[in-house]
């Protein structure tokens, strides 16, 4: 299993490095990948090519960076369920809104992040954490709430995180970040549906 990555260690260390990916988040909202440079970001941040380098690398450890920060910032809009210890059927709401709305603000981001994952063929190993965080949470919430006795204990916590993280990640991409789709019957439905796949009860 992959260390829990540090969030807090994803903040900018200071106001020019900041500016670096304020304007790269800019420039990718308005050209394709391939298009961008090291140019365009010292250029919109007011800084110069050597300040960028400073910082990051190439232009893809800068997008890494802002792919890895969306990232931990929907975990964090995840954790009313991820981390709660309450009515699940609320927290599972509560926590997609607020993941939906992550993903809203972030929509170039995320193309952009499924973009290069799919030009890959592979998820690069420096999102790999943040993706696979979901699914560790989302298997001890499952197993904690076995243990309470309110979900029941005849299915794997680990493939049952799985499978609902992955429905969840391909619905929420397809119809919320593209706009095709109605974000609170996407919220309501998609709560409704994780509820039901742990915690019902099958019939006797």
């Amino acid at each position: 299993m992959s260390a829990e990555p540090a969030i807090g260690a994803l903040e900018p260390r200071n106001a020019t490095e900041d500016a670096i990916l304020a304007a790269a988040r800019q420039a990718i909202a308005e050209r394709p990948y391939d298009e961008l440079t090291i140019d365009d970001f010292a250029r919109r941040a007011f800084v110069s090519r050597t300040n960028v380098y400073f910082y990051f690398p190439n232009k893809r450890a800068v997008v890494d960076r802002l792919i890895q920060q969306t990232f931990a910032e929907m975990y964090v809009a995840g954790t009313a369920y991820l981390e709660g210890d309450g009515e699940p059927r609320l927290e599972l709401r509560l926590a997609l809104g607020r993941v939906v709305a992550v993903v809203n603000a972030n929509a170039q981001i995320l193309l952009l992040a499924a973009h290069l994952s799919g030009r890959e063929d592979r998820l690069p190993a420096e999102w790999e954490p943040y993706i696979s965080r979901f699914v560790v949470a989302g298997e001890q919430r499952i197993r904690r709430d076995q243990e309470r006795g309110i979900a029941p204990d005849d299915i794997s916590p680990r493939i049952c995180a799985q499978a609902l993280t992955a429905m969840v990640e391909r619905h929420v991409s397809m119809e919320v970040m593209r706009g095709d789709g109605d974000a609170t019957e996407t919220i309501r439905v998609l709560a409704e549906l994780w509820w039901r796949a742990v915690y019902s009860r099958p019939a006797a």
